[in-house]
């Protein structure tokens, strides 16, 4: 995941950890800052449960608008994640700050504490239990400031009071005895594990531990909460409030947040009230410590009994009600709570739209209740209005959003006309991110806005490659044409809308010619055919012929086709077939035969004085090139004469001559090849 950007925004730099989830700090490239992202993987096999489960949780984290609480920025959802930013708090979390500074002072344990109820107060106002609470989900900034993170298993309580069937919700160290056995819950659950973050912030280490997780949920379920004082010496009223936060019993515990912070407030002021607070949870240790104290706490008793109406009235002198200063500027406030005898306590800002800015929300304790003198009042001051919550306008159209916009007030509004493949007027960007608080009056708002594209360039590219871009375009129609063509086949050879051409996809079509390579042809079988016919009819189909060789063949005739390749089968127009022509049978071996012959004359009635007459000879050869049947050669001779008979005999055959002197035969002869 280092180095992607996730939700076209968010580049993730640094694994932070997880567990239903991963976290990671990442950088939001439109606004150039640091954040938090938490990926919850989405469930393929039970889909539809998963989003309802991560819209739960964003419906519980965008409720929430309090300086205790981490605020969330953005959510989104992808093919493989649910995503939820918010913003980042540089420091430890408390789990890690208790490590590094155990013992922590009561005072700063004190200090910690309000800002925890605080947020979990605020939480509950809203409706929303979270659930998990814990130190590793509280987080501390550089000024020591506390804020609660993960409300991921948190559930609005308008939707159901109870955990899924069978389903352990949180951590189990600091599960509730109900949590731990699957029964319903409510805000007392957060108070059960904010009383075992109070153990832990006193006496560092945890109130239980086991092999196993579910060995810790049963000891939340059936062993006695252990006493702090054995780590750790700390004031009984610590030791009270922690017993009653922890109590396995729901009904026992503080009914709201309220109730913890008014006895910190009693015990900083050192008037603890007993009333919610109730008996110590005593361990057999405190039980020999208070019968060591019998001794000497019987003087003081009986003191107390002589002097009751003394005590009456120093009690009574020492308490007042609390007055209504709710609606009042926070700057009358120290002139009131002096003049009753009260103290300045912490002033604590939220935003409330129905309180003009600076005015008391209300008090700590409420008004009207009976506090003693001293006791430190902390104020709950109003920030007005809570910032606009920017919505997220990507996606929708400038024109239908306009209105919204001006109503809005922003400072100015810029809109930054973009080609891109959307629809025109459509929001691509927005300068101040969905879910950032803003007061739009004194913030300027660019909007990029859809121009429309321009047609990028196809022809020369692949097809498959382009098509889910085209259709991602949403063309008013989008035809394939495919031809034949030298192109490889799937290359786009042409496209109906020139590049560089502004369109709007909505309303314009898009014809693309795509090559399906050459034509393909059937080749038929020519062997034994005469070439001259088949190289003829080769050509006329839209191929080329190649002759490769000449061949002696004794199953084709001399001039016929012999072999052809390929011989049958599909090919591609203009694609060349090689041809072997066939010289006939091969030759068969021969020999040169030459034998001198003497022709006789013999005339034996003429006589020698006188001139004699010719006689005609004919000549006749039977070999390789001759037949026996035909005159070979023909001559005129007066006396004997001498003839070299030549003949080719072929192997296995013979040879044959004759000899005919004036029709009558003289010589002849047959001779073998050999």
């Amino acid at each position: 995941m280092i180095g992607e950007i996730v939700s076209e925004r968010y580049k993730v730099i640094e694994y932070l950890g997880g567990g239903m989830s991963s976290v990671y700090l990442a950088e939001d490239i439109i606004l150039n800052r640091e954040v938090v992202v938490k990926l919850i993987k989405v469930d393929h096999h039970n889909r539809e449960k998963s989003v309802a489960r991560f819209q739960r949780e964003v419906e519980s984290t965008i409720q929430l608008s309090h300086p205790n609480i981490v605020s969330v920025l953005d959510v989104d959802e992808t093919d493989m994640y649910h995503l939820l930013v918010t913003e980042v708090i540089h420091g430890p979390t408390l789990k890690q700050f208790i490590e590094d500074n155990h013992p922590v002072p009561v005072a700063e344990v004190l200090r910690i504490c309000g800002m925890v109820l605080r947020g979990i107060r605020h939480a509950h106002g809203a409706g929303i239990i979270h659930r998990d609470i814990k130190p590793q989900n509280i987080l501390m900034d550089g000024k020591g400031q506390v804020k609660i993170t993960d409300f991921g298993i948190a559930k609005a309580l308008s939707d159901t009071r109870m955990t899924e069937t069978n389903q352990v919700m949180g951590s189990v160290q600091y599960i509730s005895p109900e949590q731990a056995k699957g029964n319903q819950t409510d805000e007392r659950t957060d108070i059960y594990s904010f009383g075992i973050v109070l153990f832990e912030l006193l006496a560092g280490r945890l109130p239980f531990e086991g092999e196993t997780p579910v060995s810790v949920a049963l000891k939340h379920i059936s062993e006695p909460f252990p006493d702090i004082l054995e780590f750790r010496e700390v004031p009984e009223a610590l030791v009270r409030i922690i017993g009653k936060c922890t109590e396995k019993d729901p009904h026992n515990r503080y009914r709201q947040v309220d109730e913890i912070l008014n006895d910190i407030a009693a015990f900083n002021s050192g008037t603890v009230s007993q009333t919610h607070l109730g008996p110590s949870p005593l361990s057999s240790h405190q039980e020999d410590r208070k019968k060591n104290r019998k001794l000497w706490l019987i003087p003081l008793l009986a003191m107390l009994l002589l002097l009751p109406t003394l005590f009456f009235f120093f009690v009574m002198d020492q308490s007042t009600i609390l007055p209504d200063m709710n609606g009042m500027p926070i700057e009358d406030a120290g002139e009131i709570l002096e003049e009753n005898g009260l103290e300045m306590g912490e002033t604590i800002e939220e935003y409330d739209p129905e309180m003009s800015t600076g005015s008391i929300i209300s008090t700590v304790p409420g008004a009207g209740g009976k506090v003693d003198k001293g006791t430190p009042i902390d104020i709950i001051v109003s920030r007005g209005e809570a910032p606009y919550k920017m919505e997220d306008f990507v996606g929708g159209y400038y024109e239908d959003i306009k209105g919204d916009l001006d109503a809005l007030g922003f400072s100015s509004v810029e809109v930054e006309k973009i080609p891109d493949a959307s629809k025109p007027d459509t929001v691509l960007s927005q300068s101040i991110g969905a879910g950032m608080e803003v007061t739009p009056e004194e913030h300027e708002l660019v909007l990029e806005v859809s121009s429309g594209m321009e047609m990028p360039l196809l022809t020369g590219l692949y097809l498959e490659d382009m098509q889910a871009d085209i259709e991602a375009m949403e063309f008013s129609s989008f035809e394939v044409e495919e031809v034949y063509d030298p192109s490889e086949p799937g290359t786009i050879v042409e496209q109906s809308i020139e590049p560089d051409t502004l369109v709007d996809p909505s309303s314009d079509n898009l014809k693309l010619t795509v090559s399906k390579g050459l034509e393909m042809i059937e080749v038929e079988d020519y062997r034994g055919q005469q070439l001259e016919e088949a190289e003829a009819a080769l050509i006329e189909s839209g191929f080329e012929v190649d002759i490769i060789q000449e061949a002696h063949s004794a199953d084709f005739e001399e001039g016929q086709v012999m072999g052809q390749s390929p011989h049958y089968g599909e090919f591609t127009k203009g694609s060349t077939i090689d041809i072997i022509k066939s010289l006939g049978p091969e030759p068969k071996n021969e020999k040169q035969f030459a034998k001198e012959v003497l022709i006789p004359y013999d005339d034996k009635d003429t006589d020698s004085k006188e001139e004699r007459p010719t006689r005609t000879v004919e000549i006749y050869i039977d070999d390789k090139d001759n037949d026996i049947d035909d005159v070979f050669d023909t001559l005129e001779i007066d006396s004997d004469h001498e003839y070299t008979i030549n003949m080719i005999i072929e192997e296995d055959e013979t040879g044959h001559y004759r000899i005919d002197v004036d029709g009558e035969t003289v010589k002849e002869d047959k001779v073998p090849y050999k």
